[in-house]
C-alpha cells in the first residue's frame, strides 16, 4: 500500500509546483512587444506604457456586451487617466474602422482605439478571441487581472486602487 502512498504523493507535489510555476510565468507575464496604430492613424507600441498601470481591452462593435460596458469603461478612464491609468480599446478584425469611428463618436470613447485588422494584436495578447476581454496590467507589467467578459466600474475600481490608484 505504501508503495503506491509515495508515488502518488509526489505526483501531486509535483502538480502542485507546476500549477504554481504557471500561475507566476502568467502573472509575470509582460505587455507584448507590438506596435499598433490607433484610429487617427497614430503609430503607438506597447513599449511607451512601461510604468504605467494599463487597461488593455479586446472588444467590437457588434458586440452587446462590449457595447454595455463603455460607460463603466469611460468612468473609470475618466476617474483613473488623470491618476496614470493608460487605456487601449482594441477591436477584433471583423470589424470595419468606418464602424469604430462610428461608435467612438456616437458613444464619446475618450480613450485610445486601434483596429486589429490582421489579428496579430489577438495573437500577442494568448490568441483572443472572445469579446470583450479585458487585461490589466500594474506599473511593473504584471498582469493583475484576465476577465473575459463585461466588467463593472465596481470591480476595476477595487482593482486600481488595490494597485495604489
Amino acid at each position: 500500500m505504501t508503495q503506491f502512498i509515495k508515488p502518488a504523493i509526489g505526483v501531486i507535489v509535483l502538480a502542485i509546483i507546476a500549477v504554481l510555476i504557471f500561475n507566476v510565468v502568467q502573472t509575470k507575464q509582460g505587455l507584448p512587444e507590438q506596435t499598433f496604430t490607433d484610429l487617427d492613424g497614430k503609430t503607438h507600441s506597447f513599449e511607451d506604457f512601461k510604468g504605467k498601470p494599463v487597461l488593455v481591452i479586446f472588444w467590437a462593435t457588434d458586440c452587446p456586451a462590449c457595447v454595455q460596458e463603455l460607460p463603466e469603461l469611460k468612468a473609470i478612464y475618466k476617474e483613473y487617466a488623470p491618476k496614470g491609468l493608460a487605456v487601449v480599446s482594441i477591436a477584433l478584425a471583423h470589424d470595419k474602422p468606418e464602424h469604430l469611428l462610428a461608435m467612438r463618436l456616437e458613444k464619446q470613447i475618450p480613450y485610445l482605439i486601434s483596429w486589429d485588422k490582421t489579428g496579430e494584436l489577438a495573437d500577442a495578447f494568448n490568441n483572443v478571441r472572445v469579446t470583450p476581454t479585458h487585461f490589466l496590467y500594474s506599473a511593473d507589467g504584471d498582469v493583475v487581472m484576465r476577465k473575459i467578459g463585461s466588467v463593472s466600474k465596481e470591480m476595476l475600481s477595487e482593482k486600481l486602487s488595490s494597485m495604489g490608484l
